[in-house]
């Protein structure tokens, strides 16, 4: 009853979510959630759902066939960023206007974003079309809704960025916002505490795929890499992505920087609001709420500017000389590739 359930609801809401995909079983599984589920979760990974939530696993052809089948949708906005910039707080800031139906980091785009890194391999599961047709499954059922009017604004993983242009490419009415910070605050705050550094040294090898397949860039190696190297690595990767994508699709691509963005939360959030074609007229009073003063991640915990202002200045007096590392690496790596010259007036907020 369960899966005839959740399997007919694929064709009516977002309740029916498709959560994984398992391509060595050629499965997929999709789990029971609703509205209230996906404006509350950070991340749409099993942190997002209580215990003994329905699911059942469907052969992956029987979902893709109830994908094509999906009656014409909105097409879905994006938010790519290059990791801890502030991503989550415009979602969420974005999510109060009307309209917009907050998706925060699916996993089966993630999925697919490391299995395109290896559609060349021969160990790869999948070859160039059998991706497309994944790709245009998750983002058809990904971009369903609740009610006429309303639209997705899927916030990807950052490990997602090589999935920007395939999106544009495919679906003329999207646009997508690409969030970043400077390299000197980035590396401030991804080098500040354990917990973050794994995240980004787990991603690390993704970054570097990405960079061989952009610059031909051959005699980089993980294992020669310090943390901080690693770091400045997987953000000149990723913002060279968001950088081809503004110069492919100037009108329906566009940077946000967030430091600017949270000195005038107001400003930033009607812009990104109306770039998006969102109803903006309560973003003064949404930017002065409560978003403001909490974590996004986890908004029972209070946080506000003048507090993340304070670790940054503890972080930047622990740990100067790893950052100073990471953005020499950044300089030379900038002046020796030249695709990643367009990048050196983000390094830092001096120049």
């Amino acid at each position: 009853m369960i899966a005839e359930a959740l399997t007919a609801g694929l064709s009516r809401s977002p309740d029916s979510l498709w959560q994984e995909i398992d391509l060595v079983n050629r499965r997929a599984l999709v789990v029971k959630f609703d509205e209230e589920g996906y404006r509350r979760a950070s991340f749409l990974d099993h942190r997002a759902f209580i215990r003994n939530t329905e699911a059942v696993w469907l052969p992956l052809d029987r979902l893709l066939r109830e994908a094509a089948a999906l009656p014409p949708q909105p097409a879905p906005h994006a938010i790519f960023h290059v990791s801890h910039c502030g991503s989550t707080l415009v979602s969420r800031l974005l999510a109060e206007l009307p309209g917009s139906l907050p998706v925060r980091e699916p996993l089966v785009p993630l999925a697919l974003a490391v299995e395109r890194r290896n559609l060349d391999r021969p160990e790869s599961r999948l070859d160039g079309a059998g991706w497309d047709k994944l790709f245009d499954a998750a983002l058809r059922l990904l971009s369903r809704s609740y009610r006429p009017g309303q639209r997705a604004v899927i916030k990807f993983t950052s490990a997602c960025s090589n999935l920007a242009a395939p999106m544009l490419q495919g679906n003329e009415e999207s646009r997508a916002l690409l969030l970043h910070t400077d390299l000197e605050t980035w590396l401030t705050v991804m080098l500040r505490n354990e917990n973050v550094r794994e995240n980004g040294r787990f991603y690390a090898p993704d970054w570097l795929k990405d960079m061989y397949a952009l610059t031909g860039r051959r005699d980089l190696r993980l294992a020669a890499l310090c943390d901080a190297q690693q770091f400045a690595l997987n953000w000149l990767a990723g913002m060279m992505q968001l950088e081809r994508l503004v110069q492919q699709y100037p009108r329906r691509a566009r940077r946000c920087d967030f430091e600017l963005f949270l000195a005038e939360p107001a400003v930033g959030l009607t812009d990104v609001g109306s770039f998006f074609g969102l109803d903006t007229a309560g973003g003064g009073a949404i930017a002065a709420g409560p978003l403001l003063k909490s974590y996004a991640k986890n908004p029972a915990k209070p946080f506000d500017r003048t507090r993340r202002d304070q670790e940054l200045k503890d972080a930047q007096q622990r740990v100067g000389t790893e950052i100073r590392a990471g953005m020499q690496f950044a300089e030379r790596l900038c002046n020796e590739i030249a695709m990643l010259s367009p990048l050196t007036p983000y390094l830092t907020r001096s120049r």
